[in-house]
């Protein structure tokens, strides 16, 4: 392989294609928008309406929590909107499971921290802080119906 390809890109490509299998395996068209520069990397075809995702992954974690930088590629300080894309589809290569967030959970925010497992030592976590749970949003249809419906 040449320079041209790093690992980052081959484990962004692992994570839109585990996405976009799951989606099939739960009978959901998927798309990819011809034009690499979009800030959505598939749409899901929701019984005839149009559902923008973003495939974020992280190389390495610890097993416990992953930290999702939610930036765009093209600025450091630029954070998606919700113009950008519905939903926030965050893939652990290592367990090829997936979480759906849609906008009311990570409404804007450039970094995500999502808990693989439950958290024991609950320090750092006050009452109106509680952690996200990626097994909270396995389930897409689910999720982005509730999302559409309001």
């Amino acid at each position: 392989m040449g320079n041209a390809i790093n690992k980052r890109n081959f484990y962004g490509y692992a994570a839109e294609n585990i996405v976009r299998a799951d989606l099939a395996k739960k009978e959901i068209v998927s798309l990819s928008p011809d034009i690499p520069w979009t800030h959505y990397d598939l749409v899901a075809d929701i019984n005839g309406s149009f559902v923008k995702i973003q495939v974020k992954t992280k190389i390495e974690h610890d097993g416990y929590r992953m930290v999702i930088d939610n930036r765009k590629s093209n600025g450091v300080s630029r954070p998606y909107t919700k113009s950008d894309y519905d939903i926030l589809a965050i893939v652990d290569l290592e367990s090829r499971r997936i979480a759906y967030l849609p906008y009311g959970v990570w409404q804007g925010r450039s970094q995500i921290s999502i808990m693989l497992r439950e958290v024991v030592d609950m320090n750092g976590y006050g009452r109106g802080k509680q952690p996200l749970y990626f097994s909270d949003y396995t389930d897409f249809p689910e999720v982005i119906t509730k999302d559409i419906a309001g």
